[in-house]
């Protein structure tokens, strides 16, 4: 290839790529910043309305609807029993618990039944849901609260979570289901929350809150009884990205309309919608319209995204004017990986399963009939979610090689104002969007009023937790740190699904007995 020719396509490269990377980090960070400024009135007032709401009225109104708590879970022993034990003692007028055995290879069933003394009994099973088959169904015999109907046990062959959720559902008799994950707490006031925000809207066919991180909080009892910083600097980067991204982020978007995932820790559904809709997404599921929209024997190993996602879908084709919530008070706590390793498989999964909803509803993208999902919602994920990290790297790459271009063969064909500029926009301003994230989702909000009133969205007991928090927001966007590892992980995550991976990858736990004391 001669070498005026390959002078004149790098040349060509950089004056293309310069304006569209640049174009990207402001439009990427800009719109980021805009969801920090658009939820912040709303954190406000949900921090405010936290604690002088009258949640008791619950408890008594007559619109308060039952529901079942399904905890689906797999090699669980370490947290399962903690977990359930803590869902007992919530507090809400009346409930079930259906525990979901997906196939554990561990000795999960039988920590349940040393600690709730399980009894095989028969319990109601409508097959609304193909699942893999039921082995065996069990009772708790312990005494349980009057506000507690039952707690069962489903015992089946393994099938992932989104069957042995769908199993749940089978098993329900509420009208109402709440999905979690066998690892998570739940706030005290959780469940009540959630439900007053379905009473006071009855258009709500489901929601769900923030989802907080439980390692280096104190928990007591299966309670979180008070929130601190993780000790290990992976979780502080996890609690920065959840409050960028998960608090301010899908608060902004159910302002609009357009949340486009509920965390599988904690949701609250209606049940009739979710069955009608076609149940979670596995290669088992039988139904016209799951065929219509994914296609035969379809999975996904993001359940949750993919079933909101449908249920949007499933909603706006039917005509109806129902709509999916999120509020951004915790009402969850989940431990996060600590390790490199579990931390990749999580971002990775995320990203396959990002990846699978978008493309198995592609037809909504730009489609009028599903308002702002289709003509915003959905194109940002697209844009900003799935191709954002490629976009990213690219751009790094790029910077760097026409440096060394420019250092190790003399050949000038970057603009160094661009670099700068680059550099002011990609570090700079993404610095900027850490610590409004940061402030927005912690920061003590002052009303003037009792001292119990002054708090953010975590309660931290010390503002020396949020200074550290908004060093590790700065922190994550220093070049060759967390950020750039996480889109590095995502791209594996997208490489491994076009080879067309579809393995969970399960990563370990520690329980919440050493996140207390971490």
């Amino acid at each position: 290839m001669p070498g005026g020719f390959v002078v004149e396509l790098l040349t060509f490269l950089a004056l293309l790529g310069q304006p569209l990377f640049l174009a990207y980090f402001i439009l990427y960070n800009t719109y980021t910043l805009s969801l920090i400024a658009l939820s912040a009135g709303r954190v406000r007032r949900r921090v405010a309305g936290h604690f002088v709401e009258d949640l008791d009225l619950i408890d008594g109104s007559d619109y308060t609807k039952p529901l079942t708590m399904i905890v689906p879970a797999f090699n669980e022993e370490v947290t399962l029993v903690d977990t359930v034990t803590n869902l007992v003692h919530c507090d809400y007028p009346r409930f079930e618990i259906v525990v979901v055995n997906d196939g554990s290879t561990d000795r999960t069933l039988e920590r349940l039944r040393e600690a709730f003394r399980l009894r095989r009994t028969d319990v109601p099973y409508r097959q609304a849901i193909r699942s893999m088959p039921v082995r065996g169904t069990w009772e708790a015999t312990i005494p349980l609260p009057a506000n507690v109907a039952q707690v069962v046990v489903l015992d089946k062959a393994n099938g992932g979570k989104a069957d042995a959720l769908n199993a749940g559902v089978n098993a329900s008799t509420m009208p109402y289901f709440v999905s979690l994950d066998a690892d998570s707490i739940l706030d005290a006031r959780a469940l009540k929350e959630l439900m007053r925000a379905i009473q006071e809207d009855p258009r709500v066919a489901a929601v769900g809150g923030q989802v907080a991180i439980a390692n280096g909080c104190t928990v007591r009892n299966g309670r979180v009884v008070s929130v601190g910083l993780p000790k290990h600097p992976l979780a502080r980067f996890q609690m920065v990205e959840y409050l960028r991204s998960f608090t301010t982020g899908r608060t902004a978007l159910d302002r609009l309309d357009a949340i486009l995932i509920l965390s599988g820790v904690f949701a609250v559904f209606e049940k009739e919608a979710v069955i009608r809709a076609g149940g979670y997404l596995t290669p088992l599921v039988d139904h016209q319209l799951v065929r219509e929209y994914v296609g035969e024997r379809a999975g996904t190993v993001c359940e949750d995204m993919e079933i909101i996602v449908r249920l949007h879908r499933f909603l706006r084709d039917k005509a109806s004017d129902r709509r999916i919530a999120f509020l951004p008070h915790p009402v969850a706590w989940t431990e996060v990986p600590e390790r490199l390793e579990s931390l990749r498989k999580q971002r990775g999964r995320w990203h396959r399963g990002l990846r699978e909803s978008l493309r198995y509803h592609d037809e909504m993208l730009f489609n009028r009939r599903y308002g702002r999902i289709g003509w915003f919602a959905l194109p940002t994920f697209w844009l900003f979610e799935y191709w954002g990290p490629m976009i990213e790297l690219a751009g790094y790459v790029f910077l760097l090689f026409f440096l060394l271009l420019d250092w190790l063969a003399g050949i000038q064909l970057l603009n160094y104002a661009y670099a700068a500029a680059f550099f002011l926009v990609s570090l700079g301003y993404g610095i900027l969007v850490n610590v409004f994230g940061v402030l927005v989702g912690a920061w003590r909000f002052r009303y003037g009023m009792a001292d119990r009133l002054q708090a953010g969205l975590l309660p931290f007991s010390r503002r020396r937790e949020i200074f550290i928090l908004l060093l590790y927001a700065v922190l994550e966007m220093l070049p060759f740190s967390y950020r750039h590892l996480t889109l590095y992980w995502r791209m594996r995550g997208l490489v491994d699904a076009w080879r067309g991976k579809k393995s969970w990858e399960k990563f370990g736990r520690v329980g919440f007995k050493e996140a207390e004391a971490g």
